[in-house]
Formats: C-alpha cells, structure tokens, sequence
C-alpha cells in the first residue's frame, strides 16, 4: 500500500462525518468560555468559526459521533486572562480532559452545577485562583488525575475526601492547605487506586498518622517543606512509612519530624527517601540501592535518645 493511499485511510479514519453537527449545547458552552478566559483573543476561539469541532479552535477536540461533543481542551500556557465559569463548564458533558495550566485565570475555581461524569484530568496548576469552593470536587466524580499546584487558593484543611473513587494521582503542592495531612488519602478503601500524592510546601502541621496509607498502593508520596506560620510544621514520628509496602519515593524534607529513622525492610519496592533538614536521629539502615538523603538531622547516626 502507498504511502499516499495511506495518509487518505488515515485522514478518513479522523475526518468528521459528512453532515456532522455540534451539539448547541457545546457551541454555547465554549463561546462563554472564549470569551471568559480571553481564549478568543490570546487563540481566536471563535474568530473564523463559532463551531467549536471544526477544527479551528487551538486546542479543541471533539468526539466523531454525528452530533459532536467536545472531550478535550488542552490551553497551557495559552495567555489566559480571565475566569472559568461552572454553569457553562458544566454543559460540556462529554468532556475527559481539561488542562488550562500556566494561564492567570482567577477568582474561585468553578463550581459546576452538573457534575462532569467523564472528566478524568483536570490540570489547574500555575494560575492565580483565589478560593476553592465547598464540595468542589463532587462536580468531578471520574477524575483519575488532579494538578492544582501554585495558586493563591486558601484552601483549608481538606476535611472532605474527594469523592473520586478512581483517583490516581493528585498534586496541590503550594496550595494553601493546612491542618492535619488529611488521613483519608492514604486510605485504600477510600482511594483504591491511588499511586502518587504530592502536597509539599503547603501549611500542614502536626503529627501523621502512623495507619497513614498502610498496605495502600501510593507509590510515590511527597509533603516536604511545610511552612511554618506560627503553628509548626508537620512533626512527630515517621513510623507510617514502614507500613506504606508500596513506596518507591518518599520526600518528607524540611519539616520538624523527629526520633529514629523508619524501618524499611518491608519496602521492597523503595528507590528515594528524603529526609534532610528534620530533626531525626538513629542509624542509617537503607539498602544500597536506595537514594538516601537525611543531611541536616545532626542527631543521625548515633543513638536515639
């Protein structure tokens, strides 16, 4: 077969159907985000066309059905200015992916009056909202992946669990969470699926749990460098990590955590542990292949007291 011939299938193969319309839903639905994000300006949404599935919108895809949908929308680092309304987000029902990371949209993030059933990844990361609203995450009850990192957001102590069973992966470092380290996550029942959790340089204080994330599945944990405002930082013992059997890394960085370093004959799996600039003391019994860092804990290598 030609090369010619195929480049045609394949062109047939993503090609919209003869006849195929938008559902008007969507078409409204993304005229008010254009116009809200100031993508019609930084993208030209909707200059040459106000079909969203045409193929003139940066960043836009739709689904092939005969009344298309749009599933993704993909405008990082887009020049974004604006704000991202719930009410017409939430009229994309077909949506799997939203990533508008790297913008300055502000004001609160949106809260969507119908939850979006399909969306699986949502990447908020690097723009500067300023409040997430209560029950934020029931709008998005398929979400697998959540990157929400520096913004302005207060967000709280998180006393309510995502209600995201298929969560995989959920990253809110510099995002203004304080209090306890919430112990849900690390709950398997809870979040069975959950491989990577990252809220570092946010404003948890207190001990964790030792029944943190026992015999889950995170493999990779990360709550370094707390910031102390006035309350401490995340302190106590490290004796959750012996019973997370799953870890591969594990940052606990800049924080108060003290007594003996953690046993980790069980972590068979373990290739990171950093534990600089605590306050932990003890022998250092890590397998060779582990990449140790426990610099700034004077006290490591002799004798606990």
């Amino acid at each position: 077969m030609s090369i010619a011939v195929i480049l045609l299938v394949v062109m047939l193969g993503v090609s919209r159907p003869a006849g195929a319309a938008t559902d008007p839903k969507d078409v409204v639905a993304m005229q008010a985000l254009a116009k809200s994000t100031g993508a019609a300006t930084s993208l030209g949404w909707g200059v040459k066309s106000a079909d969203p599935c045409d193929g003139t919108w940066v960043g836009v895809r739709c689904n092939n059905d005969d009344l298309s949908h749009v599933t993704s929308i993909v405008a990082s680092r887009a020049g974004l200015d604006g704000s991202l309304p719930g009410n017409e987000l939430s009229m994309l029902e077909f949506l799997t992916e939203l990533d508008l990371s790297f913008n300055k949209l502000g004001d609160e993030l949106p809260t969507v009056p119908i939850p979006l059933k399909h969306l699986t990844a949502l990447d908020l990361r690097a723009n500067s909202f300023s409040k997430m609203p209560d029950f934020f995450f029931r709008g998005f009850p398929a979400l697998e992946t959540v990157v929400l990192d520096d913004n302005a957001v207060v967000m709280g102590d998180m006393t309510e669990a995502p209600a995201c069973p298929g969560l995989r992966s959920f990253s809110a470092n510099n995002f203004t969470i304080y209090g306890e380290l919430p112990i849900y996550f690390g709950n398997k029942t809870l979040f069975p699926a959950l491989e990577s959790l990252s809220v570092a340089r946010n404003q948890l204080t207190f001990g964790v749990s030792p029944y943190f994330g026992k015999d889950s599945g995170i493999k990779f944990l990360d709550i370094s460098g707390q910031i102390d405002d006035g309350v401490g930082k995340l302190s106590g013992r490290l004796d959750f990590v012996s019973g997370m059997t799953s870890l591969v890394e594990i940052r606990v960085a800049g924080n108060g955590f003290y007594g003996p370093l953690p046993d980790v004959s069980g972590l068979v799996n373990l290739k990171v542990f950093d534990a600089a600039d605590n306050k932990l003391c003890g022998p250092v019994k890590f397998p060779p292949a582990v990449a140790v860092n426990v610099a700034g804990n004077p006290k490591v290598g002799n004798s606990c007291p």
